[in-house]
């Protein structure tokens, strides 16, 4: 089930002011793998709405907590997302809970994610409809010969007993970053596009998190790159919008401040102040 951090986290084509609070950041799986610290707080801004993203840790410093507070036309909602992992640092589960679970009286969501060969392979939910009946949503992961996902397929039981697929996600790749991120919805013979996202060209300094394969057990693409897009583009019922973003950076590589052009036009209050407090 797609996360709804997931959209909050393509920071750079989707908001227009983003502050980042780190204790440090990096690079790799699990807390961006730099020993030099840990991204803890996004806080992304436009006009009087806001989207904040808060990062938590484990002793081992692997992230575990990825909670999402929105703030739209005065209405708040928070999503929280935690990762339970085995001793060897592997997710077995994530657990969801949410503004819109409570109201339909869940307390939480739980997906069991499946790890084999080094690799997370699937994750499946299983939803509690009553009278004896589950909603079931399963993803598996499909990947290439270097080991990066290029296909995350989704498939639905609505209570029935079997799987029906319903949608398709696939990726490219360039370098240690993502290039393109299709989905596409399936009507039972054939896919249709339905948004595209574009990373062209990007910087070579640090991303302020990146999470290498475990950014698709958190549905959170944007998180595997290495490095910060600075040409990209969305592409949705047949409309695209280009952006391009430059950055200032600190002594320590570290993305300080930004700027976007949305074709080629500034957007107000585009800029994203990023907080280094080890390295400012």
């Amino acid at each position: 089930m797609a996360s709804l951090a997931c959209t909050s986290l393509f920071l750079f084509s989707c908001q227009k002011e983003a502050d980042y609070a780190n204790n440090n950041n990096g690079n790799g799986n699990g807390n961006g793998g730099n020993s030099n610290g840990l991204l803890q707080k996004i806080v992304s801004k436009s006009g009087s709405d806001s989207s904040s993203l808060i990062f938590g840790y484990n002793s081992s410093q692997k992230l575990i907590i990825l909670n999402t507070i929105e703030v739209s036309g005065g209405t708040n909602s928070l999503t929280e997302e935690r990762v339970e992992r085995n001793t060897q640092s592997i997710i077995q589960k994530l657990i969801i809970k949410n503004d819109q679970y409570r109201q339909a009286g869940l307390d939480s969501i739980e997906t069991i994610i499946e790890y084999n060969s080094g690799r997370y392979v699937s994750k499946v939910t299983a939803i509690d409809l009553g009278g004896g009946a589950f909603f079931r949503d399963s993803v598996s992961l499909i990947y290439d010969g270097s080991g990066k996902v290029i296909t995350e397929r989704t498939y639905d039981d609505i209570g029935t007993g079997s799987y029906d697929e319903m949608n398709k996600i696939e990726y490219t790749y360039s370098g240690n970053n993502i290039a393109t991120i299709n989905y596409y919805s399936y009507d039972g013979s054939s896919y249709s596009l339905k948004q595209a996202y574009a990373y062209d060209e990007y910087d070579n300094k640090i991303s302020p998190m990146s999470l290498g394969n475990e950014a698709f057990i958190f549905d959170s693409p944007a998180l595997y790159s290495s490095n910060n897009p600075t040409k990209s583009s969305v592409t949705a019922l047949g409309f695209t919008q280009t952006y391009t973003t430059s950055y200032t950076y600190s002594s320590a590589g570290k993305p300080l401040t930004a700027s976007s052009r949305f074709n080629r036009e500034i957007l107000s209050l585009q800029e994203l102040i990023i907080i280094n407090k080890d390295f400012v």
